[in-house]
C-alpha cells in the first residue's frame, strides 16, 4: 500500500474477528505465532479482534516468507477445528 505522496506504509491489520465463531480469540493467533518464534503482534488495536503486523525494513525476504508461512499454518489449523464445541470450564 502507497499514499497519496507515495509514502509505503509500514504497519496492516488482519481481521481475526470471523474465527470467533470457532471459540478462537484474537489472543490465541497471537500466542499462536509465539510458538512458531515470532514475538506476538499487537492485538485488538487500533480494532477489536485484529492483529496489528509492523514488519521493518530489518526483516528479510526469509522471514516475512517464514511469517506467512506461519499464518498460513495457523489458518489451517483453524479451519481443521471444523465446527468444535468450545466448552466453558469457568
Amino acid at each position: 500500500y502507497s499514499g497519496e505522496m507515495g509514502r509505503a506504509a509500514h504497519e496492516m491489520i488482519l481481521d481475526c474477528r470471523a474465527f470467533e465463531e470457532k471459540g478462537i480469540k484474537v489472543t490465541d493467533i497471537a500466542k499462536r505465532l509465539m510458538d512458531y518464534g515470532f514475538h506476538a503482534p499487537t492485538v485488538s488495536f487500533p480494532v477489536a479482534g485484529t492483529l496489528m503486523v509492523e514488519p521493518t525494513e530489518s526483516e528479510d525476504l526469509a522471514e516475512l516468507d517464514r511469517f506467512c508461512d506461519a499464518l498460513i499454518s495457523i489458518r489451517k489449523e483453524i479451519e481443521e477445528l471444523g465446527t468444535m464445541v468450545v466448552n466453558d470450564f469457568y
